[in-house]
């Protein structure tokens, strides 16, 4: 029963990686025809991200849980299909839930390479609140590394992903510590029970 279950999740996890993969492709040809080569770009680096997820999920020996994937892949899609293909980033404060969502979504993933790091059951045994402290410092030193990749972005290849002045920068990180305390206090209510 319990192996029916898992295949069956490893069909949604599939099925979602190469349904949103097929979109952000076509979306990719669609920039390129109507002359919009960075947008493209950006299209052909999210099609190879899926591509990379799928074919690791595919032959790991120890393949992250389908849940965190089909976020993984469902937070791309916002990302890159809505945000930057279709013009979501031009919606009022889009920018700032999408990183909001990052910190949960990397809070819990946060909690996932810690069990695959050291174990599970070491993960158990260890204080609640030293992997609070490091769900935190995961979700902000993700959130500023995403800057940095923003920033080289906007420098190398001319994207616009940061805006003119630093604000932008600060709140998205901002936002990112918020959503991996949140996903802090999902994990001390969990633990306490």
């Amino acid at each position: 029963m319990a192996s029916t279950k898992k295949h069956e999740h490893r069909l949604y996890e599939k099925t979602t990686g190469w349904g949103f993969t097929a979109i952000i492709a076509i979306g990719t040809v669609l920039m390129f025809i109507n002359g919009n080569s960075t947008k493209g770009f950006m299209g052909i680096m999210t099609v190879m991200v899926y591509a990379s997820i799928l074919i690791y999920q595919s032959r790991s020996p120890r393949p992250f849980p389908a849940s965190f994937t089909i976020i993984s892949y469902t937070f791309i899609f916002i990302a890159v299909g809505l945000g930057t293909l279709s013009g979501f980033y031009r919606v009022l404060h889009f920018d700032d839930v999408l990183h909001l969502l990052s910190g949960i979504w990397i809070g819990y993933g946060s909690l996932i390479i810690l069990k695959l790091m050291i174990g599970k059951d070491l993960s158990l045994r260890l204080p609640k609140a030293f992997v609070a402290l490091y769900m935190l410092c995961f979700s902000l030193g993700a959130a500023g590394l995403w800057e940095l990749l923003e920033f080289t972005g906007d420098k190398w290849f001319h994207f616009t992903s940061q805006g003119r002045d630093h604000d932008d920068t600060m709140f998205d990180m901002i936002n990112g510590l918020v959503g991996g305390a949140v996903t802090v206090i999902f994990f001390l209510r969990k633990r306490r029970s």
